[in-house]
Formats: structure tokens, sequence, C-alpha cells
């Protein structure tokens, strides 16, 4: 147990800090998540291991205060409201989100992973949706700024999304499902092992990594959304008599569109007959038409909805 002057309190299951306005310690939990807005003061890692931070360190050789109250817990730890300094001791990874903190000094973490290229053009604790703690399920439809996790093995499910909004997740083993059509996400990881799952009609781009082995994992568009009428629906109506149809159908092996070149999902060849049919079999073939091919890039069908080649390959490794 880390050795705390003055005797910490001990709780049981996860430790919270809310309220403090004074120096106050936090140690002995397994992971601990940093609010936004959380820490009045700066947030000392005087002992820890991993620190994933959307604050920048500073000044890490500073000495930790001396705290007036020590709180130490059997499983995660949440800093929430402290008005003043915060001294994490005998944690193992911490998770600091956005403005957690005044400053963040991390002189005692084995490792610190901070990505200042970009940062949220909008606050994260102003989004519409915010999901903490571990192991929660929400749901919500077409937000208009942003979506926040804030936690360990989270599931958030964004169903109907229409207008171009911020995913911001901190912690581990969380995941967010993004579902809707013409949209653009901007996706911020602060931690690790979390996955952003993009359907097929959004785009999506991380703005920053602070951390690692996170991915954006996209959904492939469906040779159906290419498809204007299959064979069978082309055929249907050709009962007796001559007809010229016009169908298309997927092609399964190609990844390359032979007509535009593009790297895509949804390849299609377009087939063309005239004949003469008795029963909706053809028995004389006038014209069998060839065949040409098209993809969710070329196509006028399926309107705007391609990505560009940089989006398509904008997954975190």
């Amino acid at each position: 147990m880390t050795d705390w002057d003055p005797k910490p309190e001990q709780v049981t299951g996860d430790a919270r800090l809310v309220g403090d306005t004074e120096p106050v310690g936090l140690g002995d939990t397994e992971d601990v998540f940093v609010h936004g807005d959380a820490v009045g003061g700066d947030l000392h890692v005087a002992d820890g291991e991993y620190v994933f931070t959307d604050v920048p360190t500073e000044s890490e050789g500073v000495t930790p205060p001396t705290v007036d109250r020590a709180v130490t817990g059997e499983e995660d730890g949440y800093v929430e409201d402290v008005a003043d300094d915060v001294v994490l001791r005998g944690v193992e990874d911490v998770f600091v989100h956005h403005d957690g903190a005044n400053a963040l000094r991390a002189g005692g973490a084995e490792q610190v992973y901070h990505d200042g290229d970009a940062q949220p053009t909008k606050l994260p604790q102003s989004y519409e949706v915010t999901l903490s703690g571990w192991n929660h399920t929400r749901e919500v439809r077409d937000p208009r700024d942003g979506v926040a996790i804030l936690g360990a093995t989270n599931e958030l499910t964004v169903r109907d999304l229409a207008h171009d909004a911020t995913v911001y997740v901190v912690g581990w083993g969380n995941e967010v499902h993004l579902e809707g059509r013409d949209a653009e996400a901007s996706v911020f990881f602060v931690g690790r092992d979390n996955t952003v799952h993009v359907g097929p009609y959004l785009s999506a781009t991380a703005a920053a990594e602070s951390g690692f082995d996170n991915e954006i994992d996209r959904a492939p568009i469906p040779a159906s959304a290419v498809i204007q009428t299959s064979k069978e629906e082309a055929h249907a109506d050709a009962t007796f008599g001559r007809h010229k149809l016009t169908w298309q159908e997927p092609v399964d092996d190609e990844q390359w569109c032979p007509n535009c070149g593009s790297e895509a999902d949804a390849v299609i060849r377009r087939r063309q007959r005239d004949a003469l049919f008795l029963f909706g079999v053809p028995i004389r073939t006038y014209d069998d038409g060839g065949e040409s091919f098209e993809c969710e890039h070329c196509t006028r069908h399926l309107g705007e909805v391609s990505l560009t080649e940089s989006e398509r390959r904008d997954a975190l490794r």
C-alpha cells in the first residue's frame, strides 16, 4: 500500500475525488480517469505507469505538494472536481481529459503520451453526450456538436448522424459506432485500444492520438448501393417479345475499378442484352451488349458519398 501522510481514507471499489478545496492525494488504484475541468490546480503523477494526456506536461522535476487528505481505493480512480492540486501515487495508467488540470507534472510516470498537433474546436465538456465510467452502453441520435467517452470498455452508438461532429475518446477498450450519411467525424484518442466504427456513408479522420493501438474502422460501401437494377429485376417483365435489358451485378474479386482506376469497395459490372424472350427466357439474342464497370467513385447513381483516398486509408494502427 502507498505510504501517505496523513493516513489515507480507504474506500471500497472506485475512489472519487469530488468537492475538495485543498491539495488531495489519490493512490493504490488501478487506472485513474481525470475529467475535464476537474483539477483547479496542478495534477502531479508522483508514481505511475503510462500517462495518456490531452494536457501537455510541464516542469517534470517539480516536487509534489503536501496533501491535506488522501484517498485509496481497490479499483479505479476518478478525479471529478478538485479546486486545488491533486497528487497520484501507486497508480497504474492515467488518462487526462482535455483541460483536465491547470498543468500536468508527470515526472513520476514511466511513459507519457501526448499529441498536441490538434485540439478539438469545441471543448468536450460542452458536447451533447458524454458517457463516463466502466462498461456502460448508450445510444444517441444525430448529435449536433460532439460525443465523448471517458472510462473503459464503454460502448456508444450514434445513429442518423447528419452533421459533422467531434468524437472524443479518453480511456481504454471503448467502442463508438457511427451510423448516418453525408457527415464527417473528427476523432480524438486519449488512451489505448479504442475503436471508432464508421458506417459506409460517413467519413472520419483521426485528428490526434495521445496513445497507441487506437483504430478507425470504416465499413465498406455495399455493392447494393451502386446497383440500380439486378438481373432478376431486369428480366422480370421480359416475358414475351423482344426486349433491351440493362442490369448490374457485383464483382466480388475486384479491389480496383477497371473503369476509373480507384481502389473501391463496390465494383459492379453493367450488362446489356437485346434479345427475343419467351416466358422470360432469351431464345434469340440480337446483341449481347458486352460489359462495362463502375464503382462507388465513378457511378452517377450513388450520388456524392465517395471518400477521398486519404479518408479511405485513415485508420490508426
